[in-house]
């Protein structure tokens, strides 16, 4: 140590040194401190905020991963998604994804068909189906969105129909439509279904707008634990058992020419689409 380092004014400058360096210890450790809070309020918020808005998806299941590609007018609703076909005024399938939040709902049936219209793009109107003798059968069921008013309301939307003969629509589909319900176990359990007409040729045509009258319905189910099962049925009123129309995904394929579930891994999609197998 040197003597000037015993100088009265140099004690004075070392004091006044480490107290800057205190006062700016403080100051930065006060700065991290409320940028840590301001973040972490803020991220709070920004999670909050997405939570808010994303929540209402998931609860609907809007979840498109499945669908086939689209060949006609694609339409999306928040609770399914659907390939319109012009010339025959219908879809050629609707998708969704259906959980046990989907049927165990409260919502009450809907009664209220609706027209609908996307750009130049109109749907089959309710006026072509008033006299005809066909139902406006949903391809996505009622009973299907229970969730709340908005996913019921959209079963309802014209685009969603499709002609079914009555005894047809409130008989053996409205069954079918009750046994792909009761695959939903429990609360783990996700479907996602495809259901459509196919279109043969030489269909008759009813209303204004000329809408085909199928002579066949499909219903494709994949689940994520059981693999996949199809229905095929014809349009008119069927007294045997469903068992007995139950087909191969392939089957369904060859018919309407859609390609179901083209993202799972080809080596899976022959697996499960090849197969009859029963679900219980």
């Amino acid at each position: 140590m040197q003597l000037d380092d015993l100088h009265p004014q140099n004690n004075q400058d070392m004091k006044k040194e480490h107290s800057g360096n205190v006062s700016a210890l403080f100051s930065y450790l006060c700065v991290r401190m409320i940028l840590r809070i301001m973040y972490r309020h803020i991220t709070k918020k920004i999670v909050c905020t997405l939570w808010v808005l994303f929540l209402p998806l998931l609860l609907s299941g809007q979840d498109h991963r499945f669908a086939p590609q689209t060949n006609g007018v694609s339409v999306e609703t928040n609770h399914y998604c659907l390939d319109f076909n012009i010339r025959h005024k219908q879809p050629n399938w609707v998708y969704y994804m259906l959980t046990r939040a989907h049927i165990d709902g409260k919502t009450p049936r809907a009664s209220s068909f609706r027209d609908c219209r996307q750009g130049d793009v109109s749907s089959a109107s309710q006026k072509d189906y008033k006299g005809s003798g066909y139902d406006k059968g949903h391809l996505c069921p009622a009973a299907d969105m229970k969730l709340d008013r908005e996913a019921m309301n959209a079963t309802f939307l014209m685009w969603n129909m499709s002609p079914q003969n009555p005894s047809f629509n409130r008989g053996k589909w409205a069954e079918l439509e009750a046994l792909v319900r009761k695959y939903i176990r429990d609360d783990s359990d996700t479907l996602f279904i495809v259901t459509g007409p196919v279109f043969l040729g030489e269909e008759k045509c009813i209303g204004m707008n000329k809408v085909t009258v199928p002579k066949l319905f499909y219903k494709v189910v994949y689940s994520p634990e059981r693999g996949g099962i199809a229905f095929l049925l014809p349009n008119r009123k069927v007294t045997s058992p469903l068992r007995n129309w139950q087909v191969s995904i392939d089957l369904v394929e060859v018919l309407t020419g859609i390609d179901f579930f083209p993202q799972l891994p080809l080596k899976y999609q022959d697996e499960i689409e090849s197969q009859v197998v029963w679900w219980d």
